[in-house]
């Protein structure tokens, strides 16, 4: 096998890191255990943009993935600790690095070996035991209080309003074609229909609570349910909770709906994966993402960057960013 670099340790981190969390702030057991994933973990999913595609690894070592003598996996940890102790700048001691013998100690039970795994052996040089009962799921809270943006929050987003001319162009457009409907006795915009079957998933969806077991990565929690798919997200950095739903069994299949909750327990963001037409005529399947404002109610739809969508779709986006200006603004300064 090629030599272990701290470059492929980096790599791994970048293409499996989905919280923002800073590589600097890694501790020495977080390093410890994402090397040896980065040595294992190769399987995984294609991601694909409009310049590049790569494969995101799934977090996880099996059977099959752990291809290696045990004097060449003795060779790694050797590169492993040289290298650590160079990126970190001062003895690399105190950490556990498991031997051959306890890789293949974590595979019984469930085949499989993850971050949580490597990173208590780093950390207590204890081997987790496989869970032998389904955690229970991980449920949205109840909607406590109102969902009515602080005062804080309101002068957040006026101020990133005010200071983005494209947003600030965007406003003076609608506030414009309102004061020319309103001059002709005209209606300015007509949004019937626009948002009515997504407004209606939303208000029905319901989560899925079928766990089967949990998953740590970094700060990112993720809860499975008995195919393999992720049906939980909790997102620690953000404070959000996500519940995702599937068409079919497969541990490879993408999502087909996903629901953001913020801690309160209200809808934030409803993601769905929709059948669309890029600017070349060809149909594509993507994620069209539906914001909401405080009453759950959609007030923002943003599509695919190549999806041709109803024009009708800029106007209602800007519209509402207008409706929240007006809002906002006086909430926080009062009315003329």
């Amino acid at each position: 096998m090629d030599k272990f670099k701290i470059s492929q340790l980096m790599d791994y981190f970048l293409k499996t890191n989905s919280v923002g969390t800073s590589y600097k702030d890694l501790s020495q057991e977080d390093l410890a255990s994402l090397a040896i994933l980065s040595v294992f973990d190769k399987k995984g999913q294609t991601i694909k943009t409009s310049n590049y595609r790569y494969e995101r690894p799934d977090g996880v070592i099996d059977e099959a993935e752990l291809n290696i003598s045990k004097q060449e996996y003795e060779k790694a940890v050797k590169d492993i600790y040289k290298e650590i102790k160079k990126e970190v700048g001062k003895e690399f001691t105190g950490v556990n690095i498991p031997s051959y013998e306890d890789l293949q100690a974590m595979l019984k039970g469930d085949n499989k070996i993850d971050f949580e795994e490597l990173h208590l052996f780093a950390r207590e040089g204890i081997i987790k035991k496989p869970d032998t009962k389904a955690p229970k799921p991980v449920l949205i809270p109840e909607k406590t209080g109102n969902n009515t943006k602080t005062p804080e929050q309101m002068q957040k987003f006026l101020d990133s309003v005010e200071t983005d001319p494209t947003k600030i162009a965007a406003i003076e457009r609608i506030d414009a074609k309102l004061s020319e409907a309103t001059k002709n006795g005209t209606t300015a915009f007509d949004f019937s229909g626009l948002t009515d079957k997504a407004q209606a998933e939303i208000d029905a969806f319901v989560p899925d609570n079928d766990a089967a077991y949990n998953k740590q990565e970094g700060l990112d929690g993720k809860q499975y349910n008995a195919n393999g798919q992720v049906v939980t997200r909790i997102n620690n950095l953000a404070g959000a909770y996500e519940k995702y739903k599937y068409t079919t069994d497969s541990s490879d299949a993408k999502y087909s709906e996903m629901m953001r909750y913020n801690g309160n327990g209200y809808k934030t963001d409803y993601f769905r994966r929709e059948t669309l037409t890029d600017k070349d005529g060809k149909t594509f399947t993507g994620v069209v993402i539906y914001h909401l404002n405080e009453e759950e109610k959609i007030v923002r739809i943003t599509y695919p960057e190549d999806a041709v969508h109803d024009e009708r779709v800029d106007d209602f986006n800007d519209y509402n960013m207008l409706m929240q200006w007006l809002q906002y603004d006086e909430a926080i300064n009062g009315a003329e």
